[in-house]
């Protein structure tokens, strides 16, 4: 049965759990016929995102590929190559022997993507948030620390309302460059644009937003807004933007505070002007951001999502997935180091399940620079490094076996970030890793 190349990485992407839309995006083109001879630049400008952002996204897409193809694990120069190499070899595989690529009944990793749909622990927050974007001027705010699932939780809202009809758009403010954050009239413009380019509403002209920016009158705000009510939100269909990881903003001041008010306001305009009552808002963030005042934040308005971390019974269901017949013990192990958090606990079962190591393995080295979680581990030794002042306060938690009392302001930064949980007055590390980890970094005075 003949397959054309662009259905045959359509199929293998699935095959491999390559279901970020992002990722996928990006595997999707880049491999595409007509782009295996182009540059890297041209690209990322395809794609609106900047030549750093499509090599982070590559670098994860050759660490999925991996297993499958060994000869990505060897120098670091050439990745591309072997991937299309080898990529080839498959597709023509598949042309003469008609071998499928995906059997999620005897195939492992077809059944171990952490967003499988067969895989994916529902929160118990989805369906309220699917109610709630079915209703204008809608302002949803999923706040929750690293690798807990906000972005996934996103997804699958914009993909429900795109379901329901409505244009759906993904933005993730780390797409934005710094020449984009140099002010908020430079920033403002690319909002519209990457906006304008997700919709496939370039075709208004070569530039509608130059050209809209050009001729209307007013400060920057203004423009954005009234082109908005001109270009983006006329018709029948409402618009559902969702912009992830929010706390990019935050640095540049200037900007933040005059965005993130005008978010809010035009979610109050939907009170009363039903053009805005088109627009449905999903907010992705880690911390709030505390310099804006409190009349203006979209951070105490709209609904407060938070994602729970997983039971018991999920972790159990989730080892079920992935073909490991686990007892409470086992559970209990895990669950004793790492808690519910829902990317620690997948990637150790993700890991079990496909044999690469044993769960004693994972605990024993867990807290360890050579463990399964010393990426994890490290982007928050770095963030803590950020916020020197935050340093020794984390270390004084860590360093005993009881809930410490601290400043207010300080537990909550620290409990935004993930790491500390309230116990009373005082706060603990959220969970064990977190303990052994930097209690060892003391000790060694790292």
């Amino acid at each position: 049965m003949f397959m054309s190349w662009d259905t045959f990485l359509q199929q293998i992407a699935d095959y491999q759990g390559i279901f970020d839309a992002d990722e996928r995006r990006v595997f999707c083109l880049r491999f595409a016929e007509r782009n295996l001879a182009e540059l890297d630049a041209k690209i990322a400008d395809n794609l609106h995102i900047s030549e750093a952002t499509l090599q982070r996204r590559m670098g994860r897409i050759y660490a999925t590929f991996a297993h499958s193809c060994p000869a990505l694990n060897t120098e670091k120069k050439g990745k591309f190559k072997r991937l299309r190499d080898w990529l080839k070899r498959e597709y023509v595989r598949y042309q003469q022997h008609g071998e499928q690529l995906r059997n999620p009944e005897t195939d492992s990793r077809a059944i171990a993507s952490p967003l499988c749909q067969d895989s994916y622990i529902e929160p118990g927050i989805l369906p309220t948030c699917y109610r709630e974007i079915l209703k204008p001027g809608c302002l949803l705010r999923i706040k929750a620390p690293w690798k807990m699932g906000k972005t996934e939780l996103m997804s699958r809202v914009l993909n429900y309302a795109a379901d329901q009809g409505y244009r759906a758009v993904s933005l993730n403010l780390r797409d934005a460059t710094a020449t984009d954050f140099q002010d908020l009239n430079r920033f403002l413009q690319w909002f519209c644009t990457s906006v304008t380019l997700s919709l496939n509403q370039d075709s208004l002209s070569d530039n509608p937003v130059a050209e809209h920016w050009q001729r209307s009158i007013g400060n920057s705000k203004n423009k954005c807004k009234t082109y908005f009510e001109k270009h983006l939100l006329p018709g029948d269909s409402c618009l559902v933007l969702g912009l992830d990881e929010v706390d990019r903003i935050f640095p540049y001041s200037e900007i933040a505070g005059e965005f993130l008010g005008m978010l809010r306001t035009r979610h109050e305009d939907a009170k009363t002007r039903p053009i805005w009552g088109k627009l449905r808002q999903v907010l992705v963030y880690t911390e709030d951001y505390r310099e804006l005042d409190i009349n203006q934040s979209p951070f105490n308005t709209g609904l407060p999502i938070t994602l729970p971390e997983l039971s018991r019974e999920q972790v159990q269901k989730l080892a079920q997935h992935y073909g490991l017949d686990w007892q409470g013990d086992q559970v209990n192990r895990l669950m004793a180091m790492v808690g519910g958090q829902p990317y620690l606990v997948q990637e150790a079962i993700k890991q079990i399940g496909q044999k690469l190591v044993t769960l004693e393995e994972v605990l024993v080295m867990a807290a360890t620079p050579r463990g399964i979680y010393r990426d994890y581990l490290l982007m928050y030794e770095q963030k803590l490094h950020q916020l020197p002042e935050l340093v020794a306060v984390f270390n004084q938690v860590v360093g005993v076996n009881h809930p410490v009392r601290l400043n207010p302001e300080v537990a909550d930064v620290l409990e935004n970030l993930g790491l500390v949980r309230w116990e009373g007055d005082g706060v603990s590390p959220r969970y064990e890793l977190f303990r052994q980890y930097f209690e060892s970094r003391i000790e060694s005075g790292g």
